[in-house]
């Protein structure tokens, strides 16, 4: 009998060795656009087992972005924020609310760019009135600070006001709510179609090309109390994102997420997701980030020497290999 429970025992024990890692961590993340390149990343962590191959288990919410999840963030509905606007946390970081970043997203504004219907007499930003709207996701978002910075870059008179998700944009414009609406890749119908056309893309604006757009915030209380399951989300994303750029069965489940081609997904990926935009141990100029969000009017006014060092720390603790 004792042998035949110690057969038993190694068995058991070699069927645990074999099968997933058990999770030693959880995390209910906020995750923004389904319908998005960058936002299957997160997806295919937690189903390709990205995330438990780091011991974590995770369960993803997804929002409007912008201030849906950064709300969520910041009142413990969620533990971490994906791929969420920078002004909009530091603004949060200024009224003293418990967020933290723990990581960049996305520097640069390649992935967005704006657009107008075929018939619009509008040719550029420059062209705008004062009665002519362009659209951003949600207040925070990452196209807020990318609109409201091109249609400064244009002199632009044109006015920036939310729009919510990519087809809801689209809805607006071809409706004549909107002048002009955000968008990214993939594109939809509506553009091989000649609906639509594209009028500005983020990067127009000089300034914005080595800025961080995008990152990753983790509520302050959660991190206090877990930082090795966000040091475990960190490694699992950003390996998830090398992944999507190296083996194609990777990419072929992000092409299948938004129901393209695999390689429709690889022109998305050359076209607007450069490989070195999705840095995530590091935040790029960020005094760049706060002067525009300042003159944004996102911001009050500048961080304190203290937040900008405790951010950069953050990042780079959280981050070392």
């Amino acid at each position: 009998m004792q042998l035949l429970k110690s057969i038993a025992g190694a068995a058991l024990a070699a069927c645990l060795a074999a099968g997933p890692a058990l999770a030693q961590h959880k995390m209910k993340i906020a995750a923004p656009h389904p319908t998005i390149m960058p936002s299957t990343f997160t997806v295919i962590a937690k189903e390709m087992g990205f995330f438990e191959r780091e011991k974590l288990e995770v369960d993803l919410l997804w929002t409007a972005g912008g201030a849906d999840a950064q709300q969520a963030t910041i009142n413990g509905s969620v533990d971490l924020a994906v791929q969420t606007g920078l002004s909009g946390i530091l603004s949060a970081i200024q009224r003293g609310a418990p967020v933290a970043i723990v990581g960049s997203d996305m520097t640069g504004a390649s992935d967005l760019f704006w657009y107008v219907r075929a018939d619009s007499p509008l040719k550029s930003f420059a062209d705008f009135g004062a009665g002519d709207m362009a659209s951003f996701s949600r207040p925070g978002a990452s196209s807020e600070t990318v609109i409201k910075t091109l249609l400064e870059h244009y002199k632009s008179k044109g006015k920036a006001i939310p729009s919510g998700s990519p087809p809801e944009t689209l809805t607006q414009v071809m409706s004549g709510q909107i002048a002009a609406g955000w968008g990214t890749a993939p594109l939809p119908k509506a553009f091989s179609e000649g609906k639509v056309r594209i009028i500005a893309r983020g990067n127009d604006a000089p300034k914005l090309a080595s800025i961080t757009t995008r990152v990753h915030a983790v509520n302050a209380t959660y991190l206090a109390k877990n930082p090795e399951a966000v040091k475990a989300f960190l490694r699992g994303y950003d390996k998830t994102i090398d992944a999507v750029y190296k083996d194609p069965q990777v990419l072929d489940k992000a092409a299948s997420f938004l129901k393209i081609t695999p390689a429709e997904a690889k022109q998305i990926l050359a076209d607007f997701f450069p490989r070195k935009a999705f840095t995530i141990d590091k935040i790029g100029d960020l005094d760049a980030s706060i002067a525009q969000a300042v003159e944004n009017k996102q911001l009050k006014g500048p961080l304190t020497d203290a937040q900008k060092v405790a951010i950069h720390k953050t990042v780079a603790d959280l981050n070392a290999k």
